[in-house]
């Protein structure tokens, strides 16, 4: 194998490293499809426990509860 071979194929693995390091990189930072909808439904069910929370931590529920199993 003469130079000029051996320089090219160190070029050309260098370039391909660098192109499936970018590849791959970009590929982590990618964004799901369904991100807004995951994010949406995150939205309405944290609102909904913050509703339970407020049923649950209300001073008559406890009263309500007693009577009822009364």
């Amino acid at each position: 194998m003469d130079k000029l071979t051996a320089v090219t194929l160190i070029m050309v693995a260098a370039f391909a490293a660098q192109v499936l390091t970018s590849y791959f990189r970009s590929q982590r930072t990618r964004v799901p499809s369904n991100m807004k909808a995951l994010s949406d439904e995150n939205t309405d069910l944290k609102a909904r426990i913050a509703a339970l929370e407020a049923i649950v931590t209300d001073p008559g529920y406890e009263l309500k509860r007693e009577i009822a199993r009364l």
